[in-house]
């Protein structure tokens, strides 16, 4: 490559928009809209070449070539044949058509094989090798007439173009095989909707297509003389390419009457997507016109084969990083990719006559190389491959003494005057609603241990003190009209509910004034709104929620005028609504009574601060395990901090992984802050939470633990799954376990951690192991059932990939595992609780008690990605004389002792903290707070001693 600082600066352009594109292209809403992404990206694309040409002075090649004349006159060339009249066009098909098949691989992501596209140099090599075209500099120097024989072999094997092919192949199979260690994810490709061969056959159809565009692509701009006629070209590529994307895009809306961005009802949405496609758009033009000028200065092969060897060269160094943890579990594999790959580079620079990689020398690289290798061999070699503890035994430990501080600053107040000067410590100095004192005497008399500590309350009313009253009634005014929305009003010292047509609703509305009536002369005259469906339905995108919380800081308030203090805490969503017209309005401009799964996860993207993971975009790679999604609230494998795990935030993968994402909203979503209880919620939404009296599907036993049987049991019936999606039937929480352990292919691999052998006790490490295998030693019962007639289409197609299996009594067995439903929590989690089973837990909701249960002491958490699932359950159950793993008998016992812990505990506490005592103490506290919040003079409002 030459080394001018034209040169130098094109392809550092290059590899740097080529290294950003990559990090940055995981996670978009692009993917949500693929035509029209593609269209805007081209156009954009295009148009930013066209302005490139202006300023081609300053671009390499600005004073033009004239290889073209060399040509003429007969000389030697590098210039490639003149490219014929069709090449232009039959690039812009090639290029709607490679997108196509980029949109076809995309809806089956899950199928596809990973690093594919590192064989496009090979493609690019077997052109130069048909061709005869090395890239060889010609030698001005007379060619020495009696050489040695040894040296003319070696100049001849280093030059041949042989060579040029063989190295490219060895480098690009190392950079192949780095996508070997990644873990993939539990979103499975199933045999039944998916055709895993035809996605693989037509990988390989994109990547030779790749390398047709970019060969031609090559010969059309090699010939342009400068570099403002390239540019010029290339952009006028680019739009007609888009032009032909658009008429595909506009072809597939009319025929499916799909929703154009931003022609829909829901804030933020096209924000978020046009922001994306803009900083999407300027890094692929950078990358695009990179590419093109460098092609044009070097060979056809060059860039593309630096692009694969610096992505195949940070994925080894990755997973040498990695040697010791659950995600890589073999120290010498990822040192033998690392070889393959630098020693195949090398070869390739001297097959290619590349004495410098953009700005390193060729023995500088070398050596680079080199030390890289001897570093991470060095690092492999010393790096701790054995646990000395298992990491369940820290988990149990640390959570018993969090539990026990938990309790004590839970209970701190003893009188009611420490109560009082907790409750102001805790809440910036303000005082207590009124009639706080007839609450403490309540909840003593209720032998309630939580006194002081009722932080979901405090979360849940926080924003509604940055909103005017009035603009609180007009929310609940709003809601009054809306179907399966109780309502409960307090007067003149009487609770009462309006009656709803389902029968079950008006038994929880019953049982919730029940409640009330035993402290409904302390409470203010009001009405509230319960959501009786499972799933919530408030759902404020994070700015609007941020602001009223700004509003609504006391101290903020001491430094604001009435008029700037009036203004802030006004909600601008909110209209004047007359009531006697609020049902022509309610599904005005933030309302809508169905949401699909792509906009209703787009909508809770915007519900996360900016700045986090998920607000950056979804994530569309379903093949792969998103270990970052992972490390914040985990300790190696293993779920450490459940309250992280449960803000989804962090986390974009679980977006395709819970059947609350991947299925369509069916209710009411409102963008406005508006007043609605719900008995459950996501860290996403906005409902106020509330205890509600449940209705179970099974009471507990009082048989003991070591007289159950040691099995791990779930049961779900087929008839929640009521819609079943694409996305949902190969990534709902639900549909992964049960394939997990039943439907796993041979090719599926999970990371267990095992004993190390019999002469070194107590000693653990990961092994990657076959999922098949794993499921052996382990009891798992997983299964859907159906007690009805399986007549509809999702019924049959559940019935086909999973089958069904008689109702078994979950209560019989030590572990039973709890999954939310597609709406709401598991309903049975209190009663696993109190059964003397351990409670095995998997869930993304919230409900009034959750903040007092803790993990690893009242239940096991298990993450929703499942792939701790068979650790972990090894950990209490063991392997000792439960057969082979991995060629080798195991030898690590089980600690029932610990499982038989968290069951006593579990059942201890629920029957000392989650008891319908507890819920009336937490009902009041939370209806005292809200009756001051909606108060007109509520900054004046407090109880005093």
């Amino acid at each position: 490559m030459a080394r001018d600082g034209g040169s130098r600066l094109t392809a550092v352009c290059f590899l740097a928009s080529y290294i950003w594109l990559s990090c940055s292209l995981q996670r978009h809403s692009l993917i949500d809209q693929p035509r029209l992404s593609s269209f805007l990206l081209l156009f954009i694309s295009g148009i930013i070449a066209f302005i490139a040409s202006l300023f081609s002075k300053w671009l390499p090649g600005a004073d033009g070539r004239f290889d073209s004349e060399a040509v003429i006159k007969g000389m030697q060339s590098s210039l490639p044949h003149r490219p014929r009249r069709f090449y232009v066009p039959c690039i812009i098909f090639l290029i709607v058509f490679r997108l196509e098949i980029v949109h076809k691989v995309m809806r089956d992501f899950q199928c596809a094989t990973e690093g594919i596209e590192a064989f496009l140099p090979v493609f690019l090599a077997a052109h130069e090798f048909f061709s005869h075209r090395t890239g060889q500099a010609m030698s001005d120097d007379p060619e020495e007439m009696w050489g040695n024989p040894l040296d003319d072999f070696k100049n001849w094997l280093i030059s041949s173009p042989i060579t040029l092919f063989f190295s490219t192949i060895l480098f690009s199979y190392g950079v192949f095989m780095v996508g070997d260690f990644t873990t993939r994810s539990s979103y499975f490709c199933s045999t039944l909707v998916n055709q895993s061969s035809f996605t693989v056959l037509i990988q390989w159809l994109g990547v030779f297509t790749d390398a047709v565009i970019i060969i031609m692509l090559w010969r059309v701009l090699s010939w342009a003389r400068t570099t403002r006629s390239r540019l010029r070209t290339l952009g006028g590529i680019l739009i007609l390419s888009s032009t032909g994307v658009s008429l595909l895009w506009m072809a597939t809306r009319v025929s499916q009457h799909q929703e154009i961005i931003g022609h829909h009802p829901f804030r933020g949405i096209g924000s978020l997507y046009f922001f994306d496609v803009s900083s999407t758009a300027l890094l692929i033009s950078t990358l695009i016109i990179s590419t093109a000028l460098w092609i044009c200065d070097s060979t056809v092969l060059e860039p593309i084969a630096i692009a694969s060897f610096t992505s195949g060269l940070l994925g080894s160094i990755q997973n040498v990083l990695l040697i010791g943890t659950y995600q890589q579990t073999s120290p010498g594999q990822p040192l033998l990719v690392l070889a393959v790959i630098s020693t195949g580079f090398i070869l390739f620079t001297y097959a290619n006559n590349m004495r410098w990689i953009i700005f390193f020398k060729r023995v500088f690289l070398m050596l680079l190389l080199a030390s890289i290798f001897i570093t991470s061999a060095i690092f492999a070699t010393f790096r701790s491959k054995h646990l000395d503890r298992h990491p369940v035994d820290d988990l149990v430990y640390k959570n018993r003494v969090e539990a026990d501080r938990w309790l004590r600053h839970a209970t701190v107040s003893t009188t009611l005057k420490s109560a009082v000067t907790e409750y102001k410590d805790r809440h910036q100095g303000r005082d207590p609603p009124p009639y706080f004192d007839k609450w403490f005497e309540f909840a003593l008399q209720r032998k309630s241990v939580v006194i002081d500590r009722f932080d979901q309350v405090e979360k849940d009313i926080r924003p509604f003190w940055g909103m005017k009253q009035q603009k609180i009634q007009e929310g609940l005014d709003r809601l009054k009209v809306l179907p399966d929305i109780g309502i409960i009003t307090i007067a003149e010292g009487k609770a009462s509910h309006n009656q709803l047509v389902d029968p079950v609703q008006n038994v929880i509305l019953d049982e919730a004034v029940s409640m009330i009536s035993n402290f409904v002369e302390y409470l203010p005259d009001m009405s509230i709104a319960i959501n009786m469906k499972e799933r919530p339905r408030v759902l404020v995108p994070w700015d609007d929620i941020h602001r009223f919380i700004l509003a609504g800081s006391k101290p903020r308030f001491q430094l604001l005028s009435s008029r700037s203090r009036n203004r802030l805490v006004d909600d601008p969503k909110l209209t004047d609504v007359n009531p006697a017209d609020v049902s022509k309005e309610v599904l005005g401009s933030n309302t809508q009574p169905y949401v699909s799964p792509k906009k209703f996860r787009q909508l809770e993207a915007l519900a996360c601060p900016p700045g986090s993971a998920a607000r950056g975009g979804v994530n569309w790679d379903t093949r792969d395990f998103c270990s970052s999604c992972v490390k914040p609230h985990s300790e190696g494998q293993f779920l450490q901090d459940w309250e992280m795990f449960l803000d989804p935030c962090h986390q974009p993968d679980i977006f395709n992984l819970h059947d609350l994402h991947t299925t369509p909203h069916l209710h009411d979503l409102h963008q406005d802050l508006l007043p609605l209880f719900s008995r459950s919620k996501t860290d996403s939404f906005n409902d106020i939470l509330i205890p509600l009296v449940r209705p179970v599907n099974q009471d507990p036993d009082e048989v003991d633990f070591d007289k159950k049987k040691e099995i791990v049991f779930w049961q779900g019936d087929a008839k929640g799954s009521q819609i079943v999606t694409t996305q949902s039937l190969l990534g709902g929480h639900r549909h992964r376990l049960v394939h997990l352990a039943n439907n796993a292919s041979v090719v599926d691999q999970v990371s267990m951690l095992l004993g190390v052998q019999a002469n070194k006790k107590d000693k653990f490490q990961y092994e990657a192991t076959q999922v098949k295998d794993a499921n052996g030693p382990l009891p798992f019962e997983f299964s859907f059932t159906n007690t009805e007639s399986c007549d509809d289409t999702n019924c049959q197609l559940l019935q086909r990939e999973f089958g069904f299996k008689e109702p078994e009594k979950a209560f019989d067995n030590r572990y039973v595992v709890l999954l939310d439903s597609a709406d709401g929590p598991p309903q049975d989690l209190i009663p696993t609780l109190r059964s003397n089973s351990v409670p095995v837990l998997s869930s993304v909701f919230r409900e009034w008690f959750t903040e007092r249960l803790m993990p690893w002491v009242h239940f096991v958490p298990v993450d929703l990605r499942y792939h701790a699932l068979h650790s972990t359950m090894a950990y209490f159950i063991g392997l000792k004389n439960r057969g082979p793993i991995n060629g080798r008998l195991q030898t690590t016992d089980g600690r029932h002792e610990d499982a038989r812990w968290i069951a006593e505990q579990g059942r201890k506490w629920a029957d000392k903290a989650v008891r319908r005592e507890d819920m009336e103490v937490y009902l009041f506290r939370l209806l005292l707070e809200w009756g001051r919040v909606i108060d007109e003079n509520r900054d004046n409002l407090g109880f005093t001693l």
